[in-house]
This record gives C-alpha cells, structure tokens and sequence, in this order.
C-alpha cells in the first residue's frame, strides 16, 4: 500500500543521493555547458540575423513550415523560441543521461531487497521516477529564466511578453521530459548496469526514429509512437496547442511508465 511519508522519504533520499555522486553530473555538466555555448553565442545580433530574410529562409528550411517561423521569430522572442525548438531536439539526448541508472545497478547488486523490507514496490518505482523528475524540471527552469534573460537583454519584447512566453515555455518542456524519463525507467528496468541501460536506451531510440523516418511515406501515423512526434503542435505556442500537449505528453508518459512499472513488480529482487 502506497503511503505518502514513506514516498517523501525516498524521493527526498535519492534526489539528494543523486546529487552527491557522479550519476547526476554525468548529465548536469554535459547540460548546462551546452546551453552556455548557445547562450554565449546567440548575442542581439545573432537575433537579428534570425528574424532576417537570409535567417527565416534558413529555419523554414529546417522546419519545413514558413509560417510557424514567422511566428516563432517574429512574433515572439526569437531566443525563447530558439531555445523551445532547440529543446525539443535535444531533450531526448540529455534525458538518456539524466536518467538512465535509475534502477539497473541497484537491482543487479541485489539492494533492492534490503529497502523492500521497509517499502513496497510502487513507492521503490514512483520515488525514483519524481527524484530524477525534480532533477531535470529543476535544471529546465534555470536554463528558461537563462533564455528568458538573454530575450531582455536583446530587447526582443516586452517584460510581460517575455515573462509569460517563457512561462509557456517551460510548461511545455516540462511535460516533454516526462515521456522520456518514463521511457528510461522502463529500459532501466531491463538492464543491469547503468552503461547498458545508457547504451539498450540509445539503441531503442535510434531503432524507433529510424523505423519511423523509413515507413514515413507509407505509414504517416508511426511517428507518433515517440513524443518527438508532436513537435510541431509544441512549437507553435498558443493555449489550444499547449492543452493539446500537455494530453498527449501525459498519455505518453502513462503508457511508458505503466510498461516499466509491470515489468519491474514482476522482477526477481
């Protein structure tokens, strides 16, 4: 039976626990250094080369959709937007690394079965998955006020504009996260060592994108079987796409943790 304290407790553990090792640098470091290598060198100019003729031919280019960039970069904070769409690239890479040990190599030296004495299996898996959860939310905020920041530097818009552009903003990257450390705690849970997980969760993902992009022609609909699917709903911000995006993040995540929740109460600790 789920009890809450006992639920507290372990989240509070292994958040600070994580925070006491390499396990947690192995992705904070790598993170933060890549979003100040962005930030350092997206300057006002570099803002205003994107909302150019020569800068919004290259990002229709890349995104395929004129108009969403007109209102990314013109309508909006061009680097708010850049950071939105860089994000969404990129989470999946830097998720891999913030969560891929969540119970692999517990389970392979047997500790399980020491805090399954004083805790059950559903707060064991809940715990983990907040703990790694309060991890990126926390380090997606800082680099959201970063970018938000650099918008008023820029003077891209106004205080209010900027304050509830990246409010959405981070909203919208927070429920991103989910599916994809629900996603790697259901390949933690098949795996033994945290390089395997980091590697069987690499080798999923890249076998999914890959399949989707060959059968995209014939099979339109495979691309929504990963949350990068939704992409261009989470780029074009507005209140019914953000509704739209937080329901089908939220599915995503459930489906994916309900899958490493079955397998891991049915594991031999």
């Amino acid at each position: 039976m789920l009890k809450l304290y006992r639920l507290k407790e372990l989240t509070l553990f292994d958040f600070c626990y994580s925070l006491a090792n390499l396990k947690s640098l192995a992705f904070i470091i790598p993170y933060f250094f890549f979003w100040y290598l962005i930030f350092n060198n997206f300057s006002q100019a570099a803002a205003e080369w994107i909302q150019s003729t020569e800068g919004l031919f290259a990002a229709s280019y890349f995104l395929e959709d004129q108009e969403l960039v007109v209102k990314m970069f013109v309508d909006r904070s061009a680097t708010l937007s850049l950071y939105l769409l860089i994000s969404v690239t990129i989470t999946p890479l830097f998720i891999l690394l913030a969560a891929n040990n969540q119970y692999s190599s517990d389970a392979a030296r047997g500790a399980f079965r020491f805090i399954l004495t004083r805790a059950t299996r559903t707060e064991l898996y809940l715990s983990r998955f907040i703990a790694v959860t309060l991890l990126v939310l926390i380090c997606t905020s800082i680099t959201t006020v970063w970018a938000s920041i650099m918008a008023l530097l820029n003077n891209e818009a106004e205080l209010e504009s900027i304050m509830l552009f990246g409010f959405q903003t981070f909203i919208l990257l927070s429920f991103y996260n989910l599916p994809f450390i629900a996603f790697m705690s259901t390949v933690s849970t098949l795996t033994r060592t945290a390089f395997g997980c980091l590697f069987f969760g690499m080798m999923v993902y890249v076998m999914l994108v890959t399949f989707i992009f060959l059968l995209k022609d014939d099979f339109s609909y495979l691309i929504y079987l990963i949350p990068s699917g939704i992409k261009s709903v989470l780029t074009n911000v507005n209140i019914n796409n953000i509704l739209i995006s937080i329901t089908a993040l939220t599915c995503y995540t459930l489906v994916y943790f309900g899958c490493g929740w079955f397998i891991f109460k049915r594991q031999d600790m």
